[in-house]
């Protein structure tokens, strides 16, 4: 069958859909047959305000997944047919990576194989925000990952997530309550019952004045850290202050600053690009990432993705995804089919 793509042709324009060879995958590869795009904030950031440099005309897209198409050489982990969830790896240039399109090339190493009982739009749903997981709360704080085969044993340590119903918020929650850290979280009470699912010991209720969230989140406190993984001044503001008010500290933020922020001299506003991969120096918890806990936790329902809002007309419907994204959403993750006309 025919390959198809929403292109981007040129800086800041509207995507167009065009046809396209189906790919053969290279040494270490997989081209993959893409039932479902989950949509990310960076992509609205790259097609509507240029955040990244690209080559245009440019395929844009990070995490999909769908049925293994072929193999290329080298490749051990996979067969045709597998049920599998992928992300790109942006530091690979070319177009066949991009996943707005309905057949796309994946690394082996970036790519879990999903067990039968799986659902494959679940595993597309978490798996980039769960990198980025791994990198803020493994890779850059230290903290033990999940073991989903054990009981869970209390670390005696405590975090606060704020934004728990956003997709890395809530993902956050369960990855830390599963490794046994005490989690305290903020959501609005229209989305409060999802959030108190996913493991949070106590959850504030965001929609207050300033003044009201930050003494409730003091009250909750200390915190051992705190990640803000919605980052917009008026969050930096709230979760900066409470940081303040234990004796200071690291602020660990999921975007650099976009306005002005109120961070107490005792403060310090940290970010790094945490997720888009896991890279090579982090080979043995790539493995386990991809190979263990995002299968197994899919499989047995252990990780609970956010509840999906589905955009209609496949390639055609993308530009209102990347809109959604752009305008903002909350307790939801935007996804297409691009096989759907």
């Amino acid at each position: 069958m025919a390959n198809f793509a929403a292109f981007i042709p040129a800086k800041l324009a509207p995507l167009e859909i065009r046809e396209v060879e189906k790919y053969i995958p290279g040494q270490g590869e997989i081209l993959i047959k893409n039932t479902i795009i989950a949509f990310n904030p960076i992509e609205y950031k790259m097609a509507r305000i240029g955040f990244i440099p690209l080559e245009y005309p440019s395929i844009l897209g990070l995490s999909y997944g769908g049925i293994v198409e072929s193999i290329g050489n080298g490749v051990t982990k996979f067969k045709i047919g597998d049920k599998v969830a992928a992300t790109r790896n942006l530091s690979i240039p070319g177009n066949k990576y991009g996943s707005f399109q309905r057949y796309v090339v994946a690394l082996e190493t970036m790519t879990a194989k999903l067990p039968e009982n799986a659902n494959i739009e679940a595993a597309v749903n978490v798996i980039l925000n769960l990198e980025t997981v791994i990198g803020i709360l493994t890779n850059t704080l230290g903290l033990d990952h999940p073991n989903l085969d054990k009981p869970i044993t209390s670390k005696g340590k405590k975090l606060l997530i704020y934004g728990g119903s956003s997709s890395v918020g809530s993902l956050c929650i369960q990855y830390a309550s599963q490794a046994g850290y005490t989690v305290i979280s903020t959501s609005s009470p229209r989305n409060n019952a999802f959030v108190s699912t996913l493991g949070a010991t106590k959850i504030i209720d965001h929609t207050q004045d300033q003044s009201a969230i930050v003494s409730a989140l003091i009250e909750e406190g200390p915190y051992d850290f705190i990640v803000d993984t919605i980052s917009i001044p008026s969050t930096i503001n709230i979760t900066a202050a409470v940081l303040s008010a234990q004796g200071g500290g690291t602020l660990h933020t999921l975007i650099p600053p976009i306005g002005p922020e109120t961070i107490p001299d005792n403060v310090e506003r940290s970010f790094k690009p945490y997720g888009l991969q896991l890279g090579p120096e982090h080979s043995e918890i790539n493995k386990w990432f991809f190979e263990s806990y995002l299968p197994q936790g899919i499989a047995t329902g252990k990780i609970i993705p956010l509840p999906q809002d589905k955009v209609k007309g496949g390639l055609n419907g993308i530009e209102e995804a990347l809109t959604k994204m752009q305008n903002g959403v909350s307790c939801v993750k935007v996804v297409a089919d691009p096989w759907e006309e």
